[in-house]
């Protein structure tokens, strides 16, 4: 009977949560002209644990790092896999690969100068047994750009294949396994897992990662006609889409064995497949899917709200949040300009790369786990999440909305 009324507590969670997300996604895409993602991340501040989550059955949970149920987590994490499956096979891989160099330029800058802005709010504004540790956590947090939340940013927009886009993407996907990687660097010096790991240990990590993203991208691209004569095999209705969903949980499962997040192997899977013959054929079918699951993991991020704790952190989340959005604008735009993009183009790609999410909220809850952030500096980081992802649809639908083309083709005649 326990498994009987927790999967009835579940199905009611589901429904208020798709339901809001719907209701307050139409009432901002349709009343207030901006992305849905930004409604249903309101939806889940208002039905959260923090606000009428209790009445509904969705309470804090005690002790957790995370307060959302863990089943709503569950289906979160799933939900964000499928996103950037999606992304990664809606994808023009031509151009994704025509811009993979600029994209690691600005994937590198945009960590380089949040990290340190996140470090040095740390040691001006904050008090901590372990002062160094908790500002190497905290500039950690503010490195990796929410790859689904740009992705879906960017789907909405219909600019998904945008030279900028294609570069927005790319480097918020090479932010992602480079943020990962400062985690795990930042672990080894600081130690808090009880040995500091060895200077072999973590180039070692950093070449696994590589190697492994690459790896399943040039695999995909090629046996590219192998995959889709296998996918081709499958006769019965859904059977082409059940196996392509398969491949991407699969490749998502053999990331994380690397110690990256599987979002980084979900995206790498949907690009391998991006260049086959049945890519529209997938992408089509996906949308019914995406449109049920993806809204859940954008209510998720809204629940971890704490609205009421805001005053307490208000200066140092101030300063925190100015320093994560300025750091990395100014990062991507300069690498952007200086990679091909003019004015405008740098902008879109500057603006585009400021929402956090799921990377720095990793980063965030082992930091709490290891005591070397407290619950203050831990909220400070979901709030910055939220802001940047609040601020971003609608900067990046205003950027898009001039014209001007943004890649350096048209930069003498729009500069």
């Amino acid at each position: 009977m326990t498994g009987e009324s927790e999967v009835s507590a579940l199905l009611f969670k589901l429904a208020i949560i798709l339901i809001s997300a719907k209701i307050f996604g139409e009432i901002v895409e349709n009343r207030f002209k901006q992305p849905a993602v930004l409604g249903e991340l309101l939806a889940g501040m208002v039905i959260g644990p923090f606000a009428l989550g209790p009445y509904i059955g969705i309470h804090p949970v005690p002790g957790a790092p995370l307060p959302i149920p863990p089943d709503v987590d569950m289906i979160a994490n799933i939900s964000v896999i499928l996103l950037l499956f999606v992304a990664g096979l809606e994808t023009d891989i031509e151009k994704f690969l025509r811009f993979g160099l600029i994209s690691g330029l600005v994937g590198a800058m945009g960590i380089v100068l949040p990290f340190f802005l996140g470090f040095l709010a740390i040691e001006l504004f904050y008090d901590a047994p372990n002062k160094f540790a908790a500002g190497l956590f905290t500039g950690a947090a503010l490195t990796a750009t929410s790859v689904g939340i740009t992705a879906r940013v960017l789907n909405d927009l219909g600019k998904l294949t945008t030279p900028e886009g294609s570069t927005i993407l790319g480097a918020a996907v090479i932010d992602d396994v480079l943020g990962i990687l400062v985690l795990a660097i930042v672990v080894a010096i600081t130690g808090v897992e009880g040995e500091a790991m060895s200077t072999f240990e973590i180039a070692k990590t950093i070449v696994i990662a590589v190697v492994f993203w690459i790896g399943v991208i040039f695999l995909g691209l090629k046996f590219v006609d192998q995959i889709s004569r296998i996918l081709s095999m499958f006769k019965m209705p859904g059977s082409q889409l059940t196996v392509a969903i398969a491949f991407g949980l699969m490749i998502s499962y053999l990331a994380s064995l690397v110690k990256l997040a599987p979002i980084i192997g979900a995206y790498a899977a949907g690009l391998a497949l991006s260049a086959s013959a049945h890519r529209d054929f997938l992408a089509e079918r996906m949308i019914p899917i995406y449109e049920f699951l993806v809204p859940i993991f954008f209510v998720a991020m809204g629940m971890l709200v704490d609205v009421k704790r805001i005053p307490e952190i208000a200066l140092l989340g101030v300063v925190i949040i100015v320093f994560a959005i300025i750091g990395k604008f100014f990062g991507c735009y300069v690498a952007a300009y200086f990679g091909g993009f003019n004015k405008h183009g740098a902008s879109r790609i500057g603006i585009g790369m400021v929402p956090r999410g799921e990377v720095g909220l990793i980063v965030a809850y082992y930091g709490l786990k290891y005591g070397v952030i407290d619950e203050h500096i831990y909220t400070i980081a979901v709030v910055m999440s939220f802001v940047t992802t609040m601020i971003t649809p609608p900067l990046l639908k205003k950027t898009f909305e001039n014209p001007v083309e943004g890649w350096v083709e048209k930069r003498k005649s729009s500069a």
